[in-house]
């Protein structure tokens, strides 16, 4: 088990996933260690139309990313980002950045950088903020297309990508930037494929899920270039009924992904998976890219995901999971093969995985949604409607009968329950949470953001 890589703030779940690796561990930070007889209790919720995640920085200090969202289609106008700091107890807003033009609209990120600055990219912009959220620097990034995010190397520099979501059709381009002036520090590097994933890195080399190829970047900061290493490019599509692979996570050994990324979620991502074939959890090893393999993860047609697996070092557990089809499950990790441990049917998980190693813990959601919009003719006639409704805060409120997601701890060596609450938010959760400061945890979805405590 390697340390934490890249340049983050020094404390647990300064930056998504807790980690550029993706494994979804609070490194350095106890789980919720859940007792018989306790239970989960939602104990402030916040309507935040729209957020894309939560992080933290110092004891105390929690951030989110906010947006605002077109009328109509969310992917089709311009929009606008900014990062807010909010109360870790009450959830309340208690101090917020300008709002900075962002052009069109995909999910991006914010870090905590080892230089106590907080990082924004969202749409086609970089930002470089205060802890107080003063804007220190802004850049327009080059490609004219929203940039999904961006990862931390261990000498500082953001790298960063656009992203032609959802076609998946223009190839994506990689910018490494300064940590301060946000300018580009080499040539930008095309990408032989397109690439929706998020990109994911060991503190050294940076690892980008292309739509058929996966590939690994190499930054030379005496030569000033970043290149793609020829040597290692597991090569995983395409094949009929098949669609893009998403973030990947990187162990000391392995990298693994899953595909059938193209979907057309609305409020859930339940029965939304746009390609016929069943959605598979992928690895290769990082020393022989040649030695690919993949598992179904239902085994069901028109499986679909939209994010990373989860990584347990302790005992070498992967979870994978298809949103579509409503299957959560694990394997144990022997060798280079997995072997099957549990699988939780009719579990609608959807969003980023929290694992608390220490104490064998899981948090995942899961969403209950209404029967009647799950009928295909129903749901699409639906849409627009409930799209001009989501951005009326009274709306949100009443708008319950949609569906209820939960949040649920679970034992993470037999996928049993230990704990849930039921969390009123009228989106399934899709992105990213964050573990509290103490035996808490925040949930959150695109509308809503909830702290969660055991008592």
């Amino acid at each position: 088990m390697k340390a934490p890589a890249g340049s983050y703030w020094p404390r647990p779940w300064s930056c998504e996933d807790g980690g550029p690796r993706r494994w979804g561990n609070p490194d350095g930070q106890a789980g919720l260690d859940i007792k018989p007889g306790e239970r989960l209790r939602v104990k402030a919720k916040m309507d935040a139309y729209a957020c894309d995640m939560v992080i933290r920085r110092e004891p105390g200090e929690l951030f989110a990313l906010r947006h605002t969202l077109p009328a109509g289609d969310p992917l089709a106008g311009d929009v606008d980002g900014w990062i807010e700091k909010l109360d870790p107890q009450t959830l309340e807003v208690v101090a917020s950045s300008p709002r900075l033009a962002a052009g069109r609209y995909w999910p991006g990120g914010i870090a905590a950088h080892a230089n106590g600055d907080i990082h924004m990219v969202f749409g086609r912009s970089a930002h470089r903020l205060t802890p107080d959220l003063e804007v220190l620097a802004s850049r327009v990034l080059p490609v004219d297309r929203p940039y999904n995010s961006f990862v931390l190397l261990d000498g500082g520099e953001l790298v960063t990508k656009d992203c032609d979501a959802p076609a998946g059709l223009a190839r994506s381009t990689v910018s490494v930037l300064d940590p301060e002036s946000l300018e580009s520090l080499v040539p930008e590097l095309e990408l032989p494929e397109p690439s929706i994933a998020r990109l994911s890195s060991d503190g050294s080399s940076v690892i980008a899920v292309g739509t058929e190829t996966v590939f690994r970047l190499l930054f030379d900061r005496d030569a000033g270039r970043l290149e793609i290493d020829e040597t290692w490019n597991p090569r995983y599509g395409p094949a009929p009924g098949r669609s893009y692979g998403w973030d990947p996570v990187v162990t000391d050994e392995h990298v693994f992904w899953m595909d059938q990324g193209r979907n057309s979620t609305d409020w859930s991502m339940v029965g939304t998976g746009e390609s016929s074939a069943p959605v598979r959890l992928w690895w290769a090893r990082i020393d022989d890219p040649q030695a690919l393999r993949s598992v179904e993860i239902s085994g069901l047609p028109h499986g679909t995901e939209s994010n990373p697996p989860a990584w347990d070092p302790v005992n070498r557990i992967v979870v994978a999971y298809d949103a579509g089809n409503e299957v959560l499950r694990a394997w144990k990790l022997e060798g280079d093969e997995l072997r099957p441990l549990w699988r939780r049917d009719g579990f609608a998980h959807a969003g980023h995985l929290v694992l608390y190693p220490d104490t064998r813990e899981l948090v995942a959601q899961d969403w209950r949604g209404l029967s009647l919009l799950r009928r295909p003719a129903i749901r699409r006639l639906s849409r627009p409607a409930l799209r001009r409704l989501g951005h009326s805060a009274r709306a949100r409120r009443f708008s319950r009968p949609l569906g209820t997601d939960h949040l649920v701890v679970l034992d993470l060596d037999n996928g049993a329950d230990k704990a849930r609450v039921a969390v009123s938010s009228p989106s399934q959760a899709f992105l990213f949470p964050a573990p509290g400061f103490s035996r808490d945890f925040y949930y959150q979805s695109i509308t809503t953001i909830a702290r969660v405590s055991v008592e």
